[in-house]
């Protein structure tokens, strides 16, 4: 295929659940494919030495050049169409701190949520995932493949907009382990899902516990990851951040039910109890999200062709799941 031209959509990204925490399965016939819109491939980002050394001349060495590729994080960055599948699943249940599975399953962070933390080679199957980013070209060995790997940010947003008003999905893959950069497996067989999920099927729309007239949304998990210690295949040890942030954003329009939003916003003295952000489904299973209790971090004025509000949350938790996404 030395003479082939590949477009970015030739490419793609595979999940499969890992039963040992860094170690990749054989993912031939039962890894998950991402309904991406191209792949964006990592920066290896290697560890390099090159400095000029107290030698002869100013100009760099051969014997002075070194460079680690173990001792680094590696992240990668995927957008696409949300689809209620098991690939997608994976990655939410990653991201909120859940049990890693092979089926579509209800996502929730849970109310004292701490995230997941383990080491790289520990028997643990619902913990890390293995992510293998495949080019049209896999027989000739590029596939790159990466192990040990967490979820540390996930969205869904949708724009009655664009591509009428369907969900889409963006994601940051990170991992702690040296990826694979030449591997030949043929990944597959299991096609993302085949159903769109759009704004159209909505039936209840709420933004601090109002219902409103909505053009736009998205809603974000954010849980970093870090690691530590070392080992020959990089860091020994994975975890998360200090912080699991759930927040929401919501383009509304501003009218006789939505216009004290801002009000409440500017006279906020403790969280909304209750409906603090809802999008559900006709079909409830439709991936329908639900914040009950959160605060407004912003509210402004959108001045296009009809007036806007902006409208910013962050969940927090207390008796009930800070965020809840319907899907099973």
């Amino acid at each position: 295929m030395a003479n082939a031209v590949f477009s970015p959509r030739d490419f793609q990204a595979w999940v499969i659940e890992e039963a040992t925490c860094g170690t990749a399965p054989t993912f031939t016939s039962n890894a998950y494919q991402l309904d991406v819109d191209s792949v964006a491939f990592p920066s290896l980002n290697p560890n390099q030495v090159a400095s000029v050394r107290s030698r002869a001349g100013r100009v760099l060495h051969k014997s002075d050049f070194f460079q680690d590729n173990e001792m680094r994080a590696v992240e990668v960055t995927l957008s696409g169409t949300f689809r209620k599948d098991v690939g997608t699943t994976i990655l939410m249940q990653s991201v909120t701190g859940s049990t890693i599975g092979t089926s579509v399953a209800d996502v929730e962070v849970a109310t004292a949520a701490t995230g997941v933390s383990g080491l790289y080679g520990e028997s643990a199957g619902d913990k890390t995932f293995t992510l293998i980013l495949a080019p049209p070209d896999y027989d000739d060995g590029y596939n790159t493949v990466l192990t040990g790997c967490l979820c540390t940010s996930f969205t869904i947003s949708a724009d009655s907009g664009t591509d009428g008003g369907i969900y889409k999905f963006s994601a940051t893959i990170s991992t702690g382990f040296n990826p694979t950069t030449n591997n030949t497996a043929n990944p597959g067989n299991n096609a993302f899902g085949t159903s769109y999920i759009s704004v159209t099927g909505l039936s209840a729309k709420k933004v601090a516990a109002i219902d409103v007239v909505m053009t736009a949304f998205d809603v974000t998990i954010e849980s970093p990851a870090i690691y530590t210690g070392f080992s020959s295949s990089g860091y020994q040890a994975f975890s998360r951040g200090e912080e699991i942030s759930i927040t929401a954003n919501a383009t509304v329009k501003y009218d006789l039910a939505s216009r004290p939003i801002y009000h409440n916003f500017n006279g906020q003295t403790g969280f909304t109890d209750g409906n603090m952000f809802v999008m559900t489904q006709g079909t409830a299973t439709d991936c329908s999200i639900s914040i009950p209790d959160g605060i407004l971090t912003d509210v402004t004025f959108n001045e296009g062709d009809a007036m806007m509000l902006d409208v910013a949350i962050k969940a927090v938790t207390g008796d009930q799941a800070p965020i809840t996404f319907d899907l099973a």
